[in-house]
């Protein structure tokens, strides 16, 4: 098992053909839940800055894991900073339980690190056990909504927000105990 970083722009179609499998496999919902989305919205993973890209796991030359990289300029109670860490972690089935979903987010936290994200933020479905991971990694609940803008350009709140410091702990931290609205950016989507 090997990970590679693909850049931005970089991916081959056989990658990207692995990575479809991957998201129609793991991120598009329940699809026996008739009130969730089950259409996975690539867009909301579309790369936002030069430096974004995706992990991916190979076993041999078939991808069986992804995580996207990210990376916007926002602001946080006038400070501008780099807000951005990973989405779409996602592993194939049969691959599940081995620690390959740690490996790729430490990964893919060590990289937002490199190219200078101040804040990593990921939404994390609060009520599955995910969010247990995501804290061993190092975020916390963010205890108030978040808001974004989706495609129909119109501003959504998000409750299932998590944030950790990367570059910016005192950022981070004020992020998570002011009460100043927390915003992805002017970036459609989140992560």
């Amino acid at each position: 098992m090997e990970i590679r970083y693909i850049p931005d722009g970089t991916m081959t179609e056989e990658q990207q053909k692995h990575v479809d499998i991957i998201n129609e496999m793991c991120l598009s919902g329940d699809p026996d839940d008739p009130e969730e989305d089950n259409e996975f919205d690539e867009s909301t993973y579309e790369y936002s800055a030069p430096e974004d890209g995706m992990f991916l796991l190979f076993d041999g030359e078939k991808a069986v894991g992804r995580a996207a990289v990210h990376k916007v300029l926002t602001e946080y109670d006038g400070q501008e900073y780099f807000l951005g860490g990973f989405g779409g972690l996602a592993v194939l089935p049969e691959y599940q339980g081995k620690g390959y979903a740690r490996k790729l987010a430490e990964a893919a936290l060590a990289k937002a690190d490199e190219i200078g994200i101040d804040v990593a933020c990921m939404e994390a479905e609060t009520e599955s056990g995910i969010i247990n991971f995501y804290q061993k990694l190092g975020f916390v609940l963010l205890k108030r909504p978040a808001y974004f803008i989706n495609h129909g350009n119109n501003e959504v709140t998000d409750n299932n927000v998590m944030i950790m410091g990367l570059r910016n702990k005192e950022l981070a931290n004020k992020i998570l105990t002011t009460n100043h609205k927390f915003h992805y950016g002017k970036s459609l989507g989140h992560w």
